[in-house]
C-alpha cells in the first residue's frame, strides 16, 4: 500500500503549518463551506498560485480588490476566522504568514468590520497585524466602534498603520466612535480618514485622541472632509498638549474666510510655536484661507515660517507674495540643495 498523503496545510514547507498560506487556504475554504458562502475567487488565487503564494510570504501583505466579485460581511468573517485557525474543521494553527491587510471596496460593511476587530483583538501578539486598510468598504458607525474597541488600551498593540478612506458612512458620528478606543491607544502611528464625510462634529474627537499623553500618532489624515473652522480648532485644542504628531493634513475641509475659520487658523499658527510642538508638514491644500488667513499666520510666525516646518501646503489662490512666503513644498530642502549645486559649479569654474 502507498503511504498515505500528508496534508499540504499540514505538512508546510518550513514545518509551522501557520506560517504556510496552504493552512490558510484550507482552512478558509472550510469556514467557507460551513457558512455556505462561495469563496473569493481572487483571494483563492491568491492562496494558490505558486507566484503569488510566494510574493505573500515575502511581502506578509494580502490584497484584496472588487475584481473578481466583492469579499461582503460573511466573506470576511471566513477570511478572518481561518486567520485565526478557531472554526469548526480548522487546522488550529493561527496564520502569521500575514501582517498586512488591504482591502479595497470589496462591501466589509460593518459586520466584517466588527469581525476584523476580533482578529485585531483576540489575535494578540501570535498575528501581529500591523497594516489594516478599508478602502471605500461602506463601514459606519457600528463598525468603526468594533475598530475602536479593539485598539483601546489593554487591547491590540500591534497596529501601526490605520487607513480607512472614502469610508462616506463613516460620517462625525462614526469618528467619534472610532476615537472612543483609539483616544487611549498608544501603538498606532497612522491614522487615514479622507473622504470620510466628517462634519464640524468631528473636530472634539479627534482633539480628544490627540490630547492623550501617550499617544504615538505622528500622522493624521483627513482631507476631503468639512471639518470646516470650528473642527479645525477643536483639533487645535488636542494639538496644544501634543507633542508627538509631525504631519497632519487639512486639505479640502471648507476652510474659508469667515471669522469662526480664520480664527481657526490662528489657533493652528499659534499651535505651531508652541514650545514641544512636533508638527513638521502641514498641508491646507483647496481651503480658500484668503489674503486674510494668509496674512493672520504671518502675522503670527512674525512674517516667517518657523524653521521646524519643512513643508506647509496652501491654496494657490493666495496672492502670489503671500503663496511665495508660506509655501513649502520639497521637506528634504530642494531648493537649497540645487543653489548649493549652481555654487558648486561656479567654483569649479574660477578655478
Amino acid at each position: 500500500m502507498p503511504p498515505k498523503k500528508k496534508d499540504k496545510a499540514v505538512d508546510a514547507d518550513d514545518g509551522d503549518p501557520g506560517m504556510h498560506p496552504a493552512t490558510l487556504l484550507s482552512n478558509y475554504t472550510k469556514f467557507c463551506k460551513l457558512i455556505c458562502v462561495a469563496p473569493n475567487p481572487k483571494l483563492v488565487e491568491m492562496l494558490s498560485n505558486d507566484d503569488k503564494v510566494e510574493e505573500l510570504k515575502k511581502n506578509k501583505q494580502l490584497i484584496l480588490d472588487d475584481e473578481k466579485g466583492q469579499l461582503g460581511p460573511a466573506g470576511t468573517r471566513a477570511l478572518c476566522t481561518a486567520i485565526m485557525g478557531s472554526g469548526q474543521g480548522m487546522v488550529n494553527a493561527q496564520c502569521r504568514v500575514v501582517k498586512i491587510l488591504r482591502f479595497w471596496r470589496v462591501n466589509v460593511n460593518n459586520d466584517g468590520a466588527a469581525c476584523i476587530a476580533e482578529l485585531l483583538r483576540l489575535g494578540g501578539a501570535e498575528i501581529a497585524i500591523t497594516f489594516l486598510e478599508l478602502l471605500d468598504n461602506n463601514v459606519g458607525a457600528a463598525g468603526a466602534r468594533c475598530l475602536g474597541q479593539a485598539l483601546m488600551y489593554g487591547q491590540n498593540r500591534s497596529l501601526v498603520t490605520l487607513k480607512l478612506d472614502y469610508n462616506y458612512t463613516l460620517g462625525s458620528e462614526g469618528v467619534a466612535a472610532l476615537c472612543q478606543g483609539l483616544r487611549t491607544n498608544s501603538s498606532l502611528r497612522q491614522l487615514h480618514l479622507p473622504y470620510c464625510n466628517i462634519g464640524p462634529e468631528g473636530g472634539a474627537p479627534l482633539g480628544e485622541m490627540l490630547s492623550y499623553r501617550l499617544t504615538a500618532l505622528v500622522l493624521l489624515n483627513l482631507q476631503g472632509n468639512q471639518l470646516c473652522g470650528r473642527g479645525m480648532s477643536d483639533i487645535c485644542d488636542g494639538l496644544a498638549s501634543n507633542a508627538v504628531l509631525t504631519s497632519l493634513s487639512l486639505a479640502d475641509n471648507g476652510v474659508g474666510q469667515c471669522d469662526e475659520d480664520l480664527d481657526a487658523v490662528k489657533k493652528l499658527g499659534l499651535v505651531v510655536v508652541q514650545p514641544g510642538n512636533a508638527l513638521t508638514a502641514i498641508d491646507l491644500l483647496y481651503n480658500r484661507i484668503g489674503e486674510k488667513g494668509g496674512r493672520a499666520l504671518l502675522d503670527i510666525w512674525k512674517g516667517k515660517t518657523p524653521n521646524k516646518v519643512k513643508q506647509l501646503l496652501v491654496d494657490s489662490t493666495l496672492p502670489q507674495q503671500l503663496f511665495d512666503h508660506l509655501c513649502r513644498i520639497d521637506a528634504a530642502g530642494g531648493k537649497k540643495k540645487k543653489g548649493n549645486k549652481g555654487a558648486k559649479k561656479k567654483k569649479k569654474k574660477k578655478t
